[in-house]
């Protein structure tokens, strides 16, 4: 509940059950204050827009636009907390080590890159995107991502027939591979391919030398505290974090 609209709430001794109810929806759901009509509001809360109407007034407003106007004054007082007895509990121990290795990846991703990859972005239209293993869910989240921002984009994988890739990559203008290691033997093959096929290719890798970074037309390092990617890559490190950090703020700077 936002505590800036819990005022509301104690003016509610003569209200109803429905109409508490559509009170209280409001107040647990802030940010529908401003962005839903009356009969939005009545579907949601199973009530008619009469009861709702009835709320308003009873609250001491002449209508529905009159309360939501007053709901939006008291959301632009400073949002408040109410007070715990207890103490904040202590950040892990290891959230600056992760910050830090953020800032490392971010520095790495200089504004030249990031400028090139806003440019591939508006200029082109379709993208074919591969990822093994872990890397694959990453690789399936910026195919999602792409596809919202009205692009065309296909995700595939080892457990996709090589075919797939060979019948479908010219209909495709980039091809983006996402790898930890970058050695993986499926992820290489199929980005040769594309390089050949005049693809251009992006690479998201570890910052450690690696045959994929060197194949790639634009490569996005990112810090791994892993000490060898094949003995430690089902170990807890910020490099998935880091790529999913690195992935929106390349999708907000192209589309900002």
């Amino acid at each position: 509940m936002d505590n800036r609209l819990a005022t509301l709430l104690t003016r509610g001794d003569s209200l109803t059950r429905a109409e508490y109810r559509v009170l209280a929806h409001l107040t647990q759901h802030p940010l529908l204050v401003g962005n839903i009509t009356v009969r939005e509001l009545a579907q949601t809360t199973f009530v008619s827009t009469a009861t709702i109407m009835r709320l308003c007034q009873k609250l001491g407003f002449s209508g529905f636009s009159e309360f939501i106007w007053h709901c939006k004054q008291l959301l632009a007082d400073t949002p408040h907390i109410a007070s715990r007895a207890e103490s904040r509990p202590q950040l892990p121990a290891l959230f600056n080590q992760f910050i830090a290795n953020y800032q490392q990846t971010f520095q790495w991703a200089t504004p030249e890159k990031r400028q090139q990859f806003s440019a591939l972005l508006r200029q082109n239209e379709s993208f074919f995107l591969y990822g093994a293993g872990f890397s694959y869910l990453f690789a399936e989240y910026l195919t999602k991502k792409l596809q919202v921002l009205g692009k065309t984009a296909f995700i595939s994988g080892p457990g996709d027939s090589r075919n797939i890739f060979l019948s479908n990559a010219a209909r495709y203008q980039v091809f983006i591979a996402v790898s930890r290691s970058g050695e993986t033997e499926q992820v290489l093959d199929k980005a040769r391919i594309a390089g050949n096929i005049g693809m251009t290719v992006v690479a998201f890798t570890r910052a450690s030398a690696n045959t994929l970074a060197g194949m790639a037309d634009l490569h996005f390092a990112l810090y791994d505290e892993a000490v060898h990617y094949a003995a430690e890559a089902a170990g807890v490190t910020s490099f998935e974090s880091n790529l999913v950090l690195l992935m929106d703020l390349l999708l907000l700077e192209a589309t900002g």
